[in-house]
């Protein structure tokens, strides 16, 4: 009988050195990792998706508290028993609003960027 041979690697080869010490720019215009992988600068599309996951997870997260707090009503609350439910249902639930109402607030008290010529403007006058 033969002995087995060992499976073939798997890893990838060793990077160069001065790609995992430099970390510059590629000349494709990537920026190059530790790893010597390049990266592309994130797009529009991943931003979007960024976006979508995290208004996701706290949709979910929000759904999860009143869900908790019903859980809590229909269950417990006559026994006046696992009280712990309730601060966690109201933070589970509360922490999306006040997160959605901090992001609304800020991007609707937010002035547009102002130009070089508003400012030769406003210097002329005075």
């Amino acid at each position: 009988m033969e002995p087995r041979k060992p499976p073939p690697s798997t890893t990838a080869p060793p990077a160069t050195a001065a790609s995992e010490i430099t970390g510059g720019p590629s000349p494709a215009g990537a920026v190059t990792a530790l790893s010597g992988s390049p990266r592309q600068a994130p797009s529009s599309s991943s931003h979007g998706a960024a976006v979508a996951v995290t208004a996701s997870l706290l949709a979910a997260a929000g759904l999860g508290g009143g869900a908790l707090l019903a859980w809590w009503a229909v269950a417990f609350r006559r026994a006046n028993a696992m009280l712990w439910m309730v601060p966690a249902g109201l933070v589970l639930l509360g922490t999306p609003l006040i997160a959605w109402l901090s992001v609304l607030v800020a991007s609707g008290t937010a002035s547009p960027p102002r130009s070089p010529a508003d400012d030769l403007g406003s210097a002329q006058l005075s």
